[in-house]
């Protein structure tokens, strides 16, 4: 289940952008090309972009919860639970 925040657009934005950014990096650190040359090599840069992009939507998460403890935008989206 994802948060109201990760549903905003200028969170999405935000979080997206820092995750291609970081993986362009690594993978240019690590060697591989920018953009990858074969199969094998855009499969790790897909895996570490989505590896980063959930670790730092549930960075930004914290820190919303950090600053704003009682932000609406902390609540979860989709079904209701009943309890």
């Amino acid at each position: 289940m994802t948060s109201r925040l990760e549903h905003t657009w200028w969170f999405a934005a935000l979080v997206s952008a820092l995750a291609v950014l970081s993986t362009g990096f690594l993978a240019h650190r690590a060697g591989l090309g920018v953009p990858p040359s074969g199969l094998a090599q855009w499969i790790v840069c897909a895996l570490c972009f989505f590896v980063l992009h959930r670790g730092l939507a549930f960075a930004g998460w914290l820190l919303v919860l950090a600053l704003a403890p009682s932000s609406r935008l902390l609540e979860r989206s989709g079904a209701k639970s009943p309890y």
